[in-house]
């Protein structure tokens, strides 16, 4: 958690946004920052989901996992008190391009070492590590949205990965189960209706809210609830 100085005055505006959630980054801070579009996605994340939150400052961790041409496979997050704007900020980290220079990093020297270590400490913001022989780890400069009375801080960890078979091989199988139906999903006609974020899919929605319990039949919109299910949908065991 980041102190009330730190924040209120060690902060460089990125985008001035009037009444509604701004980007902010610690003044003098170095390093690879998120691509725009994705800080713009986020924010509006915020925008729609943050008011909800109590007065005070969050820190929410992210670990993106991509594989060698940049394409993002899975996102993990940490510390979000709020399910829709956790689910929804996944969505926004899920869409995100990974800048070709940060790819290019993988073939560089190593700049430090965790010695096994699978998460870098974020006194490392903006460093490159070398996590193994197969993986490239960079520790974005946190990106600051500042929404009412609610501060967060998104700390996002890109992790670039040789295997992604190996890399994920740990995931839980309702998690596997959960992504089949995402794929059945987005081959339905449910793929062409809007999701919770600008330019993304129900499906995609229905997949976040997706458990061990099972895909979800529905999903609430506006005070609507928009059906899950579809006509290749399988039962979960």
């Amino acid at each position: 958690m980041l102190s009330l100085g730190l924040l209120g005055c060690a902060t460089l505006s990125l985008v001035p946004l009037g009444c509604g959630a701004k980007i902010t980054y610690p003044a003098a801070s170095e390093g690879p920052r998120v691509p725009d579009a994705t800080a713009e996605r986020l924010r509006a994340c915020v925008d729609e989901f943050g008011g909800d939150l109590d007065r005070g400052y969050y820190t929410f961790d992210y670990k993106v996992l991509a594989d060698p041409e940049g394409r993002v496979v899975d996102v993990a997050s940490k510390g979000v008190p709020h399910a829709d704007l956790a689910g929804c900020t996944r969505i926004a980290l899920r869409g995100m391009t990974v800048p070709e220079g940060l790819l290019k990093l993988r073939l560089a020297e190593p700049i430090a070492r965790t010695n096994g270590q699978t998460m870098p400490e974020r006194a490392l913001v903006g460093e490159v590590v070398i996590v193994t022989v197969t993986t490239v780890t960079i520790v974005f400069v946190d990106l600051l949205i500042e929404a009412g009375v609610a501060t967060m801080v998104f700390a996002v960890t890109l992790e670039i990965a040789k295997d992604i078979a190996e890399a994920i091989q740990k995931k839980p199988r309702w998690k596997e189960l959960c992504d089949e139906e995402l794929n059945d999903c987005l081959d339905s006609p449910k793929q062409s209706i809007p999701g919770s974020v600008e330019g993304s899919s129900l499906c995609l929605w229905c997949r976040e809210k997706c458990t061990s319990k099972g895909w979800p039949e529905a999903v609430k919109k506006d005070g609507k609830l928009l059906p899950c299910i579809f006509n290749k949908q399988r039962q979960h065991q």
